[in-house]
């Protein structure tokens, strides 16, 4: 009798399979595939979404940890607290998502069943479970099959947006270098002295305290890149605009040095940035010819239409001595040399056109002292630099004024370094700190003209006072000065002129050089 009830048994479920289980099974089969497929449709509808806690998100701390790959430039520490954009890294955590939890679903398609059926006998009714087998083979392959088109997808859509991507970074960055290549734009900091090509900006939106001390609201780097294209996320939420030319005009953000963080005049960055550095012995006439040059600039923009304003509150402060020594024609207080350089900055706007003029004025004492110029930073980013020269620091000059006029050369107060000496202490620092002189020019400027015209008439033109200079015994400071820069003007200067004679004229010649002459 068992063996006729297993006899039937088989008996029926071979019916069973051919006439029931086998065609449930192609459709079971095909509602598989069709499940499968759905299945990676909605789990990577989840994704996109954002709704699924169980994708991992690269955030903005993550970036500032240095979780987002690629190399940072040393000029700019580490990556910014920004929201990555998203085929830079985003991408790759949501696919290795999608992957992991289809694979999830379709193991339970696979284990779950199983496991009921071996609790409820299946082994008297198997031929129903063969439909089951099909829907999970179905969906297996459907999940496969979707898992693959969906990567092609991806891989496809991030590589589009890669080739475009890069040309419009690169074209963004080109057009922000070849600005400040053109108009000469660079950020320059009046605290510090350094210049950078791009400003690190502050971003003004809702950061917690915390975020000031330790700089997580800075954004050192926003040219275009990882972080975004032509906007970015800052980490606080506000969307900020890429490149420094759109940067430079954002009220969101606020443009500060990346060496000291101290805030940058407006326009850092994309106004051409004009700087004047003096040097030359103490008491050769640095702080009056600097004098000079600031009336004598103020009164020529009037003239000739170009706008002049002090874009801070320092150099407002340092402009009302200047000017009142000047009206009064008295002598400046001697620089000191315990104190930091002085510098004044000027805006001169010509419609469009705006310049940043900046003038440095330093000790001379730091300045022939090898080791105290090495702070002096200013030096090493200017186009152009202005040497001056006291004529009655040179032998012949002083042996003839101190015999025949010793009235003028008390009032001269001469230098008492030589002037050889003078110019190559800073000359030879720059050169040791890697700075090509021969690709800047040089403002020779020998000061005190109205006391040197009192014994006997100066030298006029460029060509004229390199001629006195070779006269006078300075034939090798004439052939130095030629050598180490690559284009050299003389002039022949009165501090206590606010013209063409006086601080002006050098003054004007660089700024003709570097943006716009005053003529």
């Amino acid at each position: 009798m068992r063996f006729l009830g297993r006899l039937l048994h088989f008996a029926v479920s071979v019916t069973l399979l051919f006439v029931v289980a086998l065609p449930l099974a192609n459709l079971a089969a095909l509602a598989g595939l069709a499940a499968g497929a759905a299945v990676v449709l909605g789990v990577a509808g989840v994704v996109l979404l954002g709704r699924a806690s169980w994708v991992r998100v690269r955030t903005p701390d993550d970036v500032h940890g240095g979780a987002l790959a690629g190399r940072v430039a040393p000029a700019f520490v580490r990556r910014d607290r920004a929201w990555p954009q998203y085929f830079a890294a985003q991408v790759l955590l949501d696919a290795r998502a999608l992957v992991e939890r289809v694979r999830l679903i379709t193991r339970a398609v696979w284990v779950r069943p199983h496991r009921w059926a071996r609790t409820h006998r299946w082994r008297l009714w198997w031929p129903f479970y063969v439909p089951v087998l099909a829907v999970q083979a179905g969906l297996t392959v459907g999940v496969v099959a979707g898992v693959l088109g969906a990567g092609l997808v991806t891989a496809g859509v991030s590589a589009a947006a890669w080739l475009v991507g890069v040309p419009v970074v690169l074209l963004l960055r080109g057009l922000d270098a070849g600005w400040q290549a053109v108009f000469g734009a660079r950020a320059s900091c009046r605290h510090c002295h350094q210049l950078a090509a791009v400003p690190a900006y502050r971003c003004r939106g809702p950061h917690p305290p915390g975020h000031r001390l330790t700089g997580a609201d800075l954004h050192r780097d926003l040219r275009p890149g990882r972080l975004g294209v032509l906007w970015r996320r800052c980490g606080c939420g506000d969307l900020l605009p890429t490149t420094v030319l759109r940067a430079a005009f954002s009220r969101r953000l606020e443009a500060c040095c990346p060496s000291c963080t101290e805030a940058l005049l407006p326009g850092a960055g994309v106004v051409t940035d004009v700087r004047m550095p003096v040097f030359g012995a103490a008491s050769a006439g640095k702080t009056q010819l600097i004098m000079s040059a600031l009336a004598g600039l103020e009164q020529a923009a009037k003239r000739v239409g170009v706008t002049v304003a002090l874009p801070d509150e320092h150099s407002r402060q340092q402009h009302e001595v200047y000017a009142r020594l000047m009206r009064e024609k008295a002598s400046p207080a001697k620089t000191e040399a315990s104190g930091p350089p002085v510098a004044v900055t000027l805006r001169l706007a010509r419609g469009p056109r705006v310049a940043l003029v900046h003038l440095f004025d330093a000790a001379g004492e730091n300045l022939v002292d090898r080791e105290q110029n090495a702070r002096l930073a200013y030096l090493d980013h200017a186009r152009s630099l202005i040497y001056v020269l006291d004529p009655f620091s040179v032998r012949r000059v002083r042996d003839e004024f101190a015999a025949g006029a010793p009235e003028v050369f008390a009032a001269a107060n001469p230098a008492s370094y030589d002037p050889e000496d003078a110019y190559n202490a800073t000359v030879q620092r720059l050169q040791e700190f890697g700075v090509p002189t021969g690709r800047r020019r040089l403002a020779f400027v020998v000061s005190k003209a109205d006391l040197l015209a009192k014994m006997s008439a100066g030298p006029d033109g460029s060509a004229g006072v390199r001629t006195w200079l070779r006269e006078n015994g300075l034939g090798n400071l004439v052939l130095a000065v030629e050598r180490d820069f690559r284009e050299v003007r003389f002039f022949l200067v009165s501090g206590r002129k606010a013209g063409r004679d006086g601080g002006f004229g050098p003054a004007n010649w660089i700024l003709t050089r570097e943006w716009s002459g005053l003529d």
